[in-house]
């Protein structure tokens, strides 16, 4: 569920640091190509994202990444909050959010299903547990087989 970015990992990591120190967490970083890609940053923190946030992070982000513009190809900066269906991009996001309910599509069958929805109950390293609603039955996967992860939001 990665994808390519042109940004080299001290970038990565001085990202990271300049949105902690906003009390604000890279979630994600996402490259999309093109003849003007377009470089998104997901971020999030425990009372939420609203649009100040992304507008410190957006100013934060700039600063980290104008020193390499030279270096970089030409992209448009954008900055959202994962959403309330926010994805889980890895297994410590899933080790986060264990407990929540979530819809998990597979790369591949696995017992006749290709899609689980239900309560995450575990993670262990890079498996997960879930309790499928629909078939009331437990699913352990390996993180590596799971095509998209997100949370299912709870009103």
């Amino acid at each position: 569920m990665e994808t390519s970015n042109p940004l080299p990992g001290e970038a990565v990591e001085a990202l990271r640091d300049a949105l902690s120190a906003l009390g604000l967490e890279l979630c994600h970083l996402d490259w999309k190509p093109g003849r003007r890609g377009a470089l998104v940053l997901y971020i999030d923190s425990p009372a939420g994202v609203g649009l100040d946030d992304c507008e410190r992070a957006s100013r934060a982000a700039s600063s980290v990444l104008d020193p390499l513009e030279d270096r970089l190809p030409s992209y448009v900066l954008e900055v959202s909050s994962p959403g309330l269906d926010r994805p889980l991009w890895t297994p410590e996001d899933c080790e986060r959010f264990s407990g929540r309910r979530v819809d998990v599509r597979l790369r591949q069958s696995v017992e006749g299903t290709s899609r689980l929805k239900g309560l995450l109950e575990a993670t262990a390293g890079d498996r997960l547990t879930i309790l499928d609603e629909e078939r009331k039955r437990r699913y352990t996967i390996q993180f590596g087989d799971v095509k998209s992860a997100r949370l299912v939001p709870e009103f």
